[in-house]
């Protein structure tokens, strides 16, 4: 019943806004008195060049956070980065942590082989799997379920990538919904203007190996534009049992009708088999070998379909329409491997080997320390889930004069649809595919979005930039097997706690939120700008906080919100020297975590309670030695910097919860409690850092490219030490998932050879060259390292 509402809403709304619109186009009245005559329109049409006409067709495609122009920057009211095609093309990144690790206030965290679940966030809001980092592709959705499970199990290859946007300011008020984290929009190359056939092959070490066939052009006959491209990535990894292995086929068409419509499609089939695991080392393990990978049989595997169909209309040259409906269809395996620890019995002696275990992973033969032994056992739990999306966007940009002030608007609106059928299987042992289902729900999602943001030209250099943006959502779990509680073995439904039973259970939410947000700009010269902004950013809550997915317990939790303010410049001062410095701070109100965390005694259970203030100072510098000599070659010197202060403000003595049924509870909230390993640990964590949030990173690099086409690049990364919890535990537990990552630091470099018109090119790309073994993370389970060390040789082919 709820699909045929919303397909009904969805039908009624495009055809309102769609009539509205059409109902109050201008005439083409393009003066500020509303009049002008049919020469003077003609004679502003002819002044569009034959060049700029096929960008705008060519780029149909695409819906930009940025865009592709050099004056495009200015225009977004706070601070924003692009990753452009030259940097892509020298240093080859093997996965877009690589990439976007050098953007200012960027944080990231390796859990497998090359990032295939990416964790990624900006001025230091969580990275854990990038669920509060909003990440499109062409301006669309990449999560599996953007609104109700935003974790990016899934993210665009970089290597198909033309430049990657980076927005983390008051520009973000045109996107959702999550925004805490930032916004990436990684952009794919238009249709070639004629027949191209691109080919792109990277061998290394670690097994690792790329092909990237591409095939494109545009028909001048038909103006059709099409562009094809296969991609095979694969590898074992820097671990034991960590191979990988990604199909990745896309399709892109573009259709010309007329002089101001064109059409759109764009498809994908992507296939990904990793041995990754959420299982990392203890600190035994860790000394002993870093390689070890005790989880041997973890698998998980993606099936992404996935389609973008799009249409373009231009009324005027100050007016355009742009719609875009998209689907996803996206099958999800996760088999895990049970295991356990030789943690302390109740006597006071390390636990011996389960009677179900198939494998230990020790140290030592003996005088191994408790909780520093992994027991692998014969049950392996397996996440099955089937996600599908679709929703319809339908944006209007133009220009206007009202009261002798030029502007630049944009609204739109936007519905979304999803639902996942998830389930969890058990398998009696690691090898087997079949097994007992113990948890199975449907979880669905309804979002409808209206956003505008008004560029007001001020004066000749001073902008005035506000903007809005409504987001309202329904969320639905409906569980229809569980695990027992206690309660349930009480009233008779289960004879045992932990029972998989048949249930009809069924949580609800709404959430309502206005997110506003101003930005100012002035330019100090043509190429230099300063900017200002604050606005309001916000993350949903997700399906696992609407309802406890083993046990059925609803939460009904509020969003999660933030204020932020920044100001800054950034722009050319002079023709070889470009900077962006800016600063920030950031108020974070219900954040959304777990008791035992924020204090409380109830246990550990999803609440709104977590406070922060994230402050910081992002700057970086390019100076480039050959434009400021006049030479042909290009010699640029950059640093990048990052300053990141990340307080918890979460405590409060007595602080309040909202429960299932609507209504507010009281707790209090004590100094110290006790934590499941029996140790005393402070409740009160005002003025903690927050966990994985390197204070200071700094990056630098210096760079020569040839007339002739030879380059190198040489590059140094420094990272600064990071808390793995609230508490800051400064030690290492022995079973490694607490206490300080420590700083690292590596060294990159690049060399090759392009060829004139880049027919063809040659490169050697080396990653982590000193072989820096060093820890990236302690989540989600034990010590995940960083990448080791990686040298690829590679070459390009031109044909056109």
């Amino acid at each position: 019943m709820s699909q045929k509402r919303f397909r009904s809403s969805l039908i009624i709304c495009i055809l309102i806004f769609s009539n509205s619109f059409l109902f109050s186009q201008p005439n083409g009245n393009t003066g500020t008195n509303g009049t002008s005559s049919e020469t003077e329109q003609e004679a502003s049409k002819q002044e569009e060049t034959i060049a700029e006409k096929k960008r705008r067709f060519l780029e149909s495609g695409q819906i930009n956070v940025i865009g592709a122009k050099d004056d495009d920057i200015k225009k977004i009211p706070g601070s924003a980065n692009v990753i452009g095609k030259k940097i892509l093309k020298e240093t080859n990144p093997i996965d877009s942590m690589e990439a976007l690790r050098r953007v200012p206030g960027a944080t990231i965290r390796y859990q497998d082989a090359v990032g295939l679940t990416p964790n990624i966030a900006f001025r230091g809001v969580s990275n854990e799997e990038s669920r509060k980092t909003l990440i499109l592709e062409d301006g669309v959705f990449t999560s599996l379920s953007p609104y109700g499970q935003p974790e990016s199990y899934f993210v665009p290859h970089i290597d198909r990538m033309e430049r990657v946007e980076v927005v983390k300011g008051s520009g973000s008020i045109l996107f959702g919904p999550t925004t805490l984290g930032g916004i990436v929009n990684y952009v794919t190359r238009k249709p070639p203007e004629k027949p191209t056939f691109n080919a792109k092959v990277i061998g290394g070490m670690n097994g690792y190996a790329s092909s990237l066939l591409q095939y494109g052009g545009t028909n001048q006959t038909t103006n059709t534009g099409y562009d094809i491209s296969y991609m095979r990535n694969q590898g074992n990894g820097f671990r034991d049992y960590q191979g990988f292995r990604v199909n990745d086929l896309n399709l892109k068409l573009i259709q010309k009708l007329g002089e101001k419509d064109s059409v759109f499609l764009k498809y994908q089939s992507y296939q990904q088999e990793a041995q990754s695991t959420y299982l990392g080392l203890t600190q035994g393990l860790y000394w002993k070998n870093p390689r070890i990978n005790p989880a041997r049989y973890d698998q998980k595997s993606i099936d992404r379909q996935a389609a973008v169909i799009g249409h373009d209309h231009t009324f005027n040259e100050n007016w355009k329409m742009i719609t875009r409906a998209y689907w996803t269809n996206v099958g999800f395996l996760f088999r895990q491997e049970s295991y356990s620890y030789n943690n302390l019995t109740e006597f006071g002696f390390p636990a011996r080997p389960p009677e179900n275990a198939v494998g230990v992973y020790a140290p030592d033969i003996i005088g191994n320390q408790p909780g520093d032994v992994i027991y692998m056992l014969n049950s392996t739990p397996n996440r099955h889930s089937f996600f599908k999306t679709g929703g319809l966007e339908t944006k209007v940009e133009g220009k206007f004069n009202t009261f002798g002030l030029d502007h630049e608007i944009a609204f739109g609106a936007r519905m979304h649809y999803e639902s996942v059928n998830a389930a969890n299987n058990v398998f009696p042992y690691p090898t087997l595919t079949k097994g007992l289902t113990t948890q199975q729900q449907n979880r669905n999602a309804r979002a409808y979005a209206l956003y505008v943001q008004d560029s007001i030209k001020v004066t000749d250099k001073f902008k005035v930039i506000p903007g809005v943006r409504y987001e309202h959502i329904f969320q639905g779990v409906y569980t229809h097997r569980r695990l027992a509680t206690a309660d349930d073995v009480t009233k008779g439904y289960a004879n045992t706690v932990g029972q998989s039973i048949l249930v009809n259970d069924a949580n609800e939410t709404y959430t309502k939120v206005v997110l506003p947000g101003i930005g100012l700009t002035f330019d100090i010269t043509e190429k230099f700008i300063w900017f200002a902004g604050a606005h309001t950013a916000f993350s949903p809550p997700t399906f696992s906080t609407v309802q406890n997915p083993a046990l059925g317990l609803g939460y009904k939790l509020s969003a999660e919100r933030s204020n932020n303010y920044e100001t800054g410049f950034r722009g050319n001062i002079t023709r070889y020297f470009y900077t962006q410095v800016s600063t920030y701070a950031l108020y974070f109100s219900n954040q959304i975590v777990n008791t035992n965390e924020a204090g409380s005694g109830l246990g550990a259970v999803p609440i709104n309670a977590g406070r922060s203030v994230n402050r910081g100072v992002e700057s970086n510098f390019v100076f480039d030695f050959g434009k400021f000599a006049e030479s042909k070659w290009e010699i640029p010197l950059e640093f990048t910097y990052s300053y990141t202060k990340a307080i918890s403000t979460t405590y409060v003595p007595v602080g309040t919860i909202q429960n299932a049924d609507g209504t507010v509870s009281i707790t209090n909230q004590p100094l110290y409690a006790i934590n499941s390993a029996g140790n005393l640990i402070k409740v009160n964590t005002n003025g903690n850092y927050l966990p994985y949030v390197p204070m200071n990173v700094f990056i630098g690099a210096i760079g020569v490219k040839s007339p002739s086409g030879f380059y190198a690049r040489v590059e140094y990364q420094y990272f600064d030490k990071q808390y793995s919890d609230l508490q800051n535990t400064k030690n290492q537990s022995t079973d490694g998932s607490q206490g300080v990552v420590p700083a690292y630091g590596i060294w990159n470099a690049d060399f090759g050879y392009e060829a004139p018109g880049g027919r063809w090119s040659i490169f050697v790309n080396g990653k982590n060259l000193e072989d820096r073994v060093y820890i990236s993370g302690r989540l989600p389970v034990g010590i995940q390292q960083g990448p080791y060390r990686q040298i690829n040789i590679g070459a390009t082919l031109k044909l056109d």
